[in-house]
C-alpha cells in the first residue's frame, strides 16, 4: 500500500458466497488511490484472495459466523479513517471514494449518505435517494435518517462513517453478535455531523448471488432473531435518553428500528404454511413481541391486520373477575350511540365497577359524563401513537373489559382491540345499526368486520337477524341485546294512562332525531304530509332536530313550500329537555319515515309518552316485533304511510287502543334488567336465546334485505350539498311482487350478484331459497 487510506471498504462474504470477486474489484476500481479493502471472510476452508491486489488484506473467521461480527472484525482491522461497509454481490461506483472524499475533508462530518440502487431477484430495481446538501447537525440527524411512522432504513451500507464513531457504536453494544442495525442507530444518535449527496454511489445486489436460499421457515426465524439482537441496543438507547435533553428523536428511531423489524417477521410468519404457522403463532401471543406486532401492523403493514386478528389467540369472557370497564366511542353528544354508552355507564357505575369513558375525536359535551366515572380523550397524531395510548390506558387503569362502540363508524378499530388484547383486556364490540348498513352506504366494511372480528373476544348485535347475519359469516361468538332506555327517557319517565284521540282538532304529527336525510330519510316527512294534505286531514307535521351534512330546516321549509304545504310543516331545529317533553306530549302520533336504522331510541321515548307510531317497515327490528303500537308501510311509499295515518286518527278507538299499546310496549323496553344482562355479557354467561342459530327462514330475509339495500345504496354525505332536490317515489300503477319468491327473482340482478359476491356465503343459499320458493307460487 503506497500510503496511508483515507478511506476502507469492509467486504463481508458468507461461507459459499461466490459473488465477492466483483464486489472487491469495484472497491478497487477508485480513481482515488489511497483506498484499502479489508475482505472479511467467513469459512473453515483454506482460502486465497480473489484478487491480487495489495491493498487488499483478508481476514477469516469461523463458518457460520454472523455478518455483523464480521463487519465488526473488519472494522477493528481498518486503519483509514473513514469507512463503508460492503457486502458480497454488491458494487460501489468508480467515483464513491473521491466524491465522498471532497466532501468529508473540508467539513470533517461523521457520516455521509449517498444514493442506493437496489436489484431484486427478477431484475427490478429501486433507487433509494437522499437530499443533496441536506447538512444536519445534533439530533437533527437522526431525526431525519430515521423519520417517526415509516420503515427504518438503518442499513450499514448506506453511509460512509466516521471509523471512529462505528466503533465506540460497537463498543456500546450488549453482545458482539447483534443485528448491526442497532450499530447504525447508536451512530446516528452520537453523530455531529452529517451531509448528502444525491448521486447514486452503491449497487445493491447487483453482482449475481449463489447462495441457498433459506426456506420461508428459516427467513421467519431469523427475522425472530434479528428482533431480539436490535433490542439487546435498548439499555444503551434508554441511557443515553437520559443524558439527552431532546430525547424523542432517538426513542422514536429506536422504536422504529423495532417495528420495521417485527413488521419484516410478520411478513415473514404470513408467508408461512397454514401448518408451520400453527406451530409458530405461540409468538404472537408472547408479551415481548404482542403489542409491537399491533403497532407494527398499523404503522407499517396495514395488510397484516386480519392476520394477527385471526392467528392470535382471542380472549374469552369470564376468564377473571371484571372490576374496571372502559366504554369507548369517537366523541361523546347526546346522539344515539353516546346515550347507549351513557346509560351502560350508569348501570355500571351502579354495581360497583370502575368506569373509563375513552373518546378518540375532540369536542365530547364533559358534562354529560356520569357522576364516578373518567373520561379521556387519545390526542395522538397519528393512529401508532393513539394505538400506543391506548395500550398504556389500559395498563393505567387495570381494564379488565373494553365495550367499543365505534365498530360499526370506524376502521381502526381492530388496532385498538388487538393492542387491548396485548394487554389482557377483552374487547365487545357493539354494533349499532342492522348489518346491512354497509351494503346500504356501499363500502366495503362488512368484509373488515368479517376479517377482523376475531379480534374481539364477544360482538353485541341488536336483533336475532343480526345474529343469524354474523354467525353465517362465520363469526360464532355474537349476542344480541336491547338498547337501555335512553337518557332522555330515563329523566322524562312515562305515563301509565294512554293519550285521548285527538278529535273536533287538528291532529299533531311529530318527528325528532338529527335531520339526516342519508338514512332517517327526512324529507320523505314531507311527502308524507303531502299526501296527507291530499287525503283531506287536518294537521300539523313538527320537525325537531340539529341540521345535519345533508339537510337543514330551511331546506325542509323549501320543501314544503313547493308542495303547498308551508303551513302544515314546521322544522323547528334542535329541542332539549323539558322543551322536547312539551312537544312531544301535545302531540298524536310519531312518523318515521327512516330506511335503515339500528335501535331508534325515539321509537320507545315516544311510545312511553303514549303515541302510536306510524312508520315505514324495517322488518330486523326487534323493538316493533308484537308491538301493535306501531303499524307499518313499505319503505318509500308515503301515499301509504299517509292512509295508514289517516287511517287512525279517522277511528278514535283504534287510535287509543294503539295508546295504550304503546305505553305497555315501552314498558316492556324499560323492564330488562340491564344490569344483570351486562354483568351476564361481561362472564360470558348470556342465555342461549340471546345467541340464536340461523334458520333458513334468517337467511331468506337477510338475502332479500341485502339485495334491497344494495339496489338502493348510496354513500353517506361527506360535506353539506348545495341544494337538494327532494324526489318523491309514487308506487300506484306499479305491481309489487306479492311473495317472497317473485321479490327475490325480481332482485337477483347485476347488482343483486354484486351482494352476492360480497357475502359468498349467500350464494348456495340464495339459488336453493330461489328455487325453493319459486316452486311454491
Amino acid at each position: 500500500m503506497t500510503s496511508t487510506p483515507l478511506l476502507s471498504f469492509i467486504v463481508t462474504a458468507e461461507e459459499g458466497d461466490r459473488a465477492a470477486e466483483a464486489t472487491l474489484r469495484s472497491c478497487l476500481a477508485q480513481s482515488l488511490r489511497q483506498v484499502e479493502v479489508v475482505y472479511v471472510r467467513a469459512t473453515n476452508a483454506a482460502t486465497t484472495d480473489p484478487v491480487a491486489d495489495s491493498r487488499v488484506r483478508t481476514v477469516t473467521q469461523p463458518a457460520g459466523t454472523p455478518v455483523a461480527q464480521l463487519r465488526r472484525t473488519g472494522l477493528d482491522t481498518v486503519t483509514a479513517p473513514y469507512v463503508l461497509t460492503v457486502e458480497a454481490g454488491d458494487e460501489v461506483h468508480t467515483g464513491i471514494a473521491s466524491h465522498l472524499h471532497r466532501l468529508i475533508e473540508p467539513s470533517d462530518v461523521d457520516i455521509v449518505g449517498f444514493g442506493v440502487t437496489t436489484h431484486d431477484v427478477t431484475g427490478a430495481q429501486t433507487t433509494l435517494a437522499v437530499a443533496a446538501g441536506n447538512s444536519l447537525e445534533g439530533a437533527d440527524i437522526i431525526r431525519y435518517l430515521v423519520p417517526r411512522e415509516t420503515a427504518a432504513r438503518l442499513d450499514p451500507w448506506r453511509a460512509v462513517f466516521r471509523t471512529a464513531l462505528l466503533r465506540e457504536a460497537y463498543a456500546a453494544a450488549a453482545t458482539p453478535t447483534m443485528d448491526d442495525r442497532g450499530i447504525v442507530l447508536l451512530a446516528y444518535a452520537a453523530a455531529a455531523a452529517y451531509t448528502a449527496v444525491k448521486t447514486v454511489e452503491y449497487e445493491r445486489g447487483s453482482a449475481p448471488l449463489e447462495a441457498t436460499t433459506p426456506s420461508p421457515l428459516a427467513d421467519f426465524h431469523s427475522a425472530r432473531t434479528r428482533i431480539d439482537e436490535f433490542r439487546s441496543v435498548e439499555p444503551e438507547v434508554r441511557a443515553r435518553a437520559r443524558r439527552d435533553a431532546n430525547p424523542e428523536p432517538l426513542l422514536d428511531a429506536y422504536q422504529a428500528g423495532v417495528l420495521t423489524l417485527v413488521a419484516d417477521a410478520l411478513a415473514r410468519f404470513a408467508a408461512l404454511s397454514p401448518a408451520e404457522r400453527a406451530d409458530e403463532r405461540g409468538w404472537l401471543h408472547d408479551p415481548t413481541y404482542e403489542l409491537d406486532a399491533v403497532l407494527a401492523a398499523v404503522t407499517l403493514a396495514p395488510d397484516l391486520m386480519p392476520l394477527l386478528a385471526t392467528e392470535g389467540e382471542r380472549l374469552e369472557l369470564g376468564r377473571k373477575p371484571v372490576q374496571s370497564v372502559l366504554l369507548t366511542t369517537n366523541v361523546l353528544t347526546t346522539g344515539g350511540v353516546s346515550g347507549v354508552l351513557l346509560t351502560q355507564a350508569r348501570f355500571l357505575l351502579a354495581a360497583g365497577h370502575r368506569v373509563t369513558i375513552a373518546t378518540h375525536r375532540p369536542g365530547s359535551a364533559e358534562h354529560l359524563v356520569p357522576e364516578g366515572a373518567t373520561l379521556v380523550q387519545l390526542t395522538g397524531t397519528s393512529r401508532r401513537q393513539r394505538v400506543a395510548q391506548w395500550a398504556q390506558l389500559y395498563r393505567r387503569h387495570d381494564v379488565d373489559i373494553v365495550i367499543d362502540h365505534r365498530i360499526l363508524y370506524s376502521r381502526d378499530w381492530p388496532a385498538f382491540a388487538l393492542a387491548a388484547r396485548a394487554a389482557g383486556a377483552a374487547t365487545i364490540g357493539w354494533i349499532h345499526n342492522f348489518a346491512g348498513r354497509p351494503t346500504y352506504n356501499g363500502n366495503d366494511l362488512q368484509t373488515l368486520l368479517a376479517t377482523h372480528l376475531d379480534a374481539l373476544a364477544h360482538l353485541v348485535v341488536l336483533s336475532p337477524l343480526d345474529v343469524a347475519f354474523w354467525k353465517l359469516r362465520g363469526i360464532p361468538h355474537v349476542s344480541y341485546l336491547p338498547n337501555p332506555p335512553s337518557p332522555f327517557l330515563l329523566n322524562a319517565g312515562g305515563t301509565d294512562a294512554g293519550k285521548p284521540a285527538p278529535i273536533g282538532r287538528r291532529a299533531e304529527l311529530v318527528w325528532w332525531g338529527r335531520l339526516e336525510e342519508h338514512t332517517k330519510k327526512v324529507t320523505q316527512l314531507v311527502e308524507v304530509a303531502a299526501a296527507l294534505g291530499k287525503l283531506g286531514v287536518d294537521f300539523r307535521l313538527r320537525i325537531v332536530g340539529p341540521a345535519w351534512a345533508d339537510m337543514n330546516p330551511e331546506r325542509l321549509h323549501e320543501l314544503a313550500a313547493k308542495r303547498g304545504i308551508a303551513d302544515r310543516v314546521m322544522a323547528t331545529g334542535p329541542r332539549h329537555g323539558a322543551d322536547l317533553l312539551e312537544v312531544i306530549d301535545s302531540s298524536d302520533v310519531f312518523v318515521n319515515t327512516s330506511i335503515i336504522e339500528g335501535y331508534p331510541l325515539t321509537i320507545p321515548e315516544a311510545q312511553s309518552r303514549g303515541l302510536p307510531i306510524a312508520m315505514y317497515d324495517m322488518p330486523w327490528l326487534s323493538l316493533i316485533q308484537d308491538n301493535p303500537g306501531v303499524i307499518t308501510t313499505p319503505q318509500h311509499d308515503p301515499e301509504a304511510l299517509a292512509i295508514a295515518i289517516a287511517d287512525v286518527l279517522a277511528d278514535p278507538t283504534r287510535y287509543e287502543a294503539m295508546s295504550q299499546a304503546s305505553v305497555a310496549a315501552a314498558a316492556r323496553a324499560t323492564s330488562y334488567d340491564f344490569a344483570q344482562l351486562y354483568e351476564q355479557l361481561m362472564y360470558g354467561e348470556l342465555p342461549p336465546e340471546n345467541s340464536p342459530e340461523p334458520t333458513l327462514g334468517d337467511g331468506q330475509r337477510i338475502l332479500d334485505l341485502l339485495l334491497f339495500f344494495a339496489e338502493h345504496s348510496t354513500p353517506p354525505p361527506r360535506a353539506t350539498p348545495s341544494r337538494a332536490v327532494p324526489r318523491a317515489r309514487a308506487r300506484r300503477g306499479r305491481r309489487r311482487p306479492r311473495t317472497l319468491g317473485e321479490r327475490i327473482e325480481r332482485k337477483l340482478t347485476p347488482l343483486g350478484h354484486r351482494v352476492i359476491d360480497a357475502a359468498p356465503w349467500l350464494r348456495p343459499l340464495a339459488g336453493n331459497v330461489k328455487s325453493v320458493l319459486l316452486r311454491r307460487t
